[in-house]
């Protein structure tokens, strides 16, 4: 091989190099404009009655790629009404979303259920809540069933729920849902 030659190769593999380098440099941030994550459904009921509740969702993995979603689990605006009893039992149901076929349903846009979907109850250790009325805090850590204790007055109830998952060895996902309730009717405060 003549000099020449051997130059010309020499450059093109140092083009070749900063072309891939490049390409390492730039896949986060273009992955960053198709980003899309697994969003699971939740479900939150007291005593058996579906709340209607808003949520927002935060997507995070290590390479600053972030998304962020938000919405209601229903299409009605309804309120949230219960009655006082000496037993208030909150519970909270996440679940995957997967096609018939198995696959992982990732454009999740809204938390309505829906028959051509399947569901898979998914038990997440990280959740907190806090509830609030009138202003006061009455409780805020971790996730309990019985709220007796903290709704056992007539009047308006603000509840939290802070969720936090992993979606793979990478990446978060944080899901705050909010929802308020009338407890016993009558007193709206």
């Amino acid at each position: 091989m003549n000099s020449y030659a051997s130059e010309i190769l020499i450059q093109l593999k140092k083009f070749l190099m900063l072309i891939i380098i490049g390409i390492i440099l730039f896949l986060p941030f273009l992955s960053a404009l198709f980003s899309s994550y697994n969003k699971n459904l939740f479900e939150i009921k007291i005593n058996n009655q579906l709340m209607n509740c808003y949520y927002t969702e935060k997507y995070n993995n290590t390479f600053l790629i972030n998304a962020s979603s938000r919405g209601y689990n229903s299409v009605e605006n309804l309120i949230n009404k219960i009655d006082l009893k000496d037993s208030i039992i909150l519970d909270i149901a996440e679940y995957e979303v997967h096609y018939k076929s198995g696959r992982r349903k990732e454009d999740t846009n809204n938390w309505l259920r829906d028959s051509g979907l399947n569901y898979k109850k998914v038990i997440n250790s990280e959740v907190n809540i806090e509830i609030k009325r009138m202003n006061k805090v009455l409780y805020k850590g971790e996730y309990i069933k019985d709220i007796s204790k903290y709704i056992n007055e007539k009047g308006r109830y603000y509840i939290h729920i802070y969720s936090k998952r992993k979606d793979n060895f990478v990446s978060s996902v944080k899901t705050h849902i909010s929802f308020n309730v009338i407890v016993g009717g009558g007193n709206y405060e």
